[in-house]
């Protein structure tokens, strides 16, 4: 028999493929960012290139139990870093930023949040 701890309502990632992320059945077109408690719509609009820290701030006004310690950042099709500056800068504030494709993004988190773990996860849709 296996026994299932019972936990607080969650968001969970239901789907995800080109153009469509979605989170507990809901699905969103723009780039989302997502904790076990809160989902950010249209979080960021532009080039990776662009990404900053202010675009993360949403995190640091979480009360401090829902407050992540790994962001996964999901960077649609490909596997694209981000400015150097900016890994830095949230690892400054104690946050850990994981970089891989978003569907890569979406099947870490779904693992991370199933272990109970704080994260959150930046996606930005997957084109193709």
């Amino acid at each position: 028999m296996k026994f299932h701890l019972e936990t607080a309502e969650q968001h969970l990632i239901s789907h995800y493929g080109p153009g469509s992320i979605s989170v507990d059945g809901k699905p969103y077109s723009q780039n989302i960012l997502i904790t076990s408690k809160t989902i950010v719509e249209n979080w960021f609009d532009g080039d990776i290139s662009s990404l900053a820290f202010e675009h993360f701030e949403h995190l640091f006004s979480l009360p401090k139990e829902d407050k992540p310690d790994i962001v996964l950042l999901g960077t649609g099709t490909d596997h694209i870093f981000p400015n150097i500056k900016l890994l830095a800068e949230l690892n400054a504030e104690g946050l850990s930023l994981e970089v891989m494709n978003t569907r890569a993004a979406c099947r870490t988190y779904s693992v991370l949040i199933g272990e109970q773990r704080a994260v959150a996860a930046a996606l930005l849709q997957i084109e193709h």
